[in-house]
């Protein structure tokens, strides 16, 4: 049985394979990714000239980013629950 603390605190960073503050570094440094994408998206929002593809850019290789991160919860959690032979 999973206790709630290892419900909200750890299991989600072991499935990144992570430590809890892995992943707060990690999660983090996406937050404040994603504010300065919208920093640029509101200049651009000011001044249509500026900044024209900084925010979308910015969004987009965070994407790719997180894309890896989900394939490798998923692939963690298929073997943990025995759906994937590690020796394949």
């Amino acid at each position: 049985m999973t206790t709630p603390f290892h419900r909200l605190f750890l299991n989600h960073p072991r499935e990144v394979e992570e430590s809890y503050l892995e992943h707060m570094g990690a999660a983090s440094s996406f937050g404040f990714r994603l504010l300065g994408a919208a920093g640029f998206a509101f200049l651009h929002a000011l001044v249509p000239g500026v900044a024209k593809t900084a925010a979308s850019d910015r969004i987009k290789e965070m994407a790719d980013e997180l894309n890896g991160r989900a394939r490798m919860a998923r692939e963690t959690r298929m073997r943990e629950a025995g759906a994937i032979d590690p020796g394949l």
